[in-house]
């Protein structure tokens, strides 16, 4: 069992500043194919790497290697993801998930989905934005300067939503998954509290 999972996805590459070193020095680190080079990039070792190892152009050698075929069901990013949570990881922060191409990102985005299902903790972390999902609970976002917040149903409704700590908040609201109401809102410092009690609530941070 492992609490925390860092993952290194082959996306655009983040910034050394944007690495939270404190994690991951406690962390269990995966990299997913070409995420393999962000970690080199930034200095960082890998205690597995996976993949089918067509965007790297190259398989890593060694016995923490575990490649796959092309032709597979789930992307690198969702492999690294099941492996996470196969050895109990409780929070798993993914780096090098955003950018490039859109439907790698809404792949990635799934990824926040099924590990907010399997009772985990899962975020996208990048230079502009900031990326979770949850299922319903009470839960904090700290202000962070700079950056917007965005809530989206992940699903038909959100039920029951509430938003305190932030410039517009509301009260036992229903958002839908065809409106646009809760973009770019702005957290009061030091952070937001938000609740609802059904669907599944996609929350992002955007550098303004």
């Amino acid at each position: 069992m492992i609490d925390t999972c860092v993952i290194f996805a082959g996306g655009d590459p983040v910034r050394p500043e944007t690495i939270d070193r404190s994690i991951i020095e406690k962390a269990y680190v995966i990299c997913a194919d070409k995420g393999f080079a962000l970690a080199e990039s930034l200095g960082l070792k890998a205690d597995i790497v996976l993949g089918d190892f067509d965007s790297l152009n190259y398989t890593p050698t060694g016995d923490k290697v575990m490649c796959f075929p092309p032709e597979k069901d789930d992307t690198d990013l969702m492999l690294a993801v099941n492996k996470a949570l196969e050895m109990g990881a409780e929070n798993i922060v993914i780096y090098g998930a955003c950018g490039g191409r859109i439907d790698h990102m809404i792949g990635n985005i799934a990824c926040l989905a099924l590990i907010a299902e399997k009772g985990a903790k899962g975020t996208i972390i990048g230079d502009n934005d900031i990326i979770s999902l949850y299922m319903p609970c009470e839960f904090s976002v700290a202000y962070k300067e700079g950056f917007s917040l965005s809530l989206f149903a992940y699903s038909r409704e959100v039920r029951g939503l509430t938003i305190s700590g932030a410039k517009y908040s509301v009260d036992n609201c229903t958002l839908i998954d065809s409106v646009t109401l809760g973009v770019s809102n702005e957290i009061i410092p030091p952070e937001a509290i938000i609740s609802f009690n059904e669907g599944r609530l996609l929350v992002i941070q955007s550098r303004l």
